[in-house]
């Protein structure tokens, strides 16, 4: 469900009204004069709440996944492409 913000050109009024985002297309009535009221645009928010499924976990590029599908042999890669380091009592050098 998502809640939208709409405008009545004929009054004025401004009202949120929460629905299906597949719904937002349809005729929203304003609550004080019954006229059509017309979707403001950018004033937009998810209203609910997501569940996780069993296969859901961590990212493959979050610190507890393993994006190369294997064992990193203590080598890491800093992200500031200034080097990087081989693990314990490995030794360093620029890239």
């Amino acid at each position: 469900m998502a809640l939208y913000e709409y405008y009545c050109q004929g009054c004025g009024t401004r009202t949120e009204r929460r629905m299906p985002m597949s719904d937002v297309l349809q005729f929203v009535a304003c609550p004080k004069c019954g006229k059509q009221a017309k979707k403001i645009v950018g004033n937009f928010a998810i209203v609910g709440r997501a569940e996780a499924s069993l296969g859901d976990g961590p990212a493959p590029w979050d610190d507890g996944g393993d994006a190369g599908g294997g064992d990193d042999h203590g080598h890491s890669h800093d992200f500031g492409g200034h080097g990087h380091s081989h693990g314990p009592g490995g030794h360093t050098h620029p890239h």
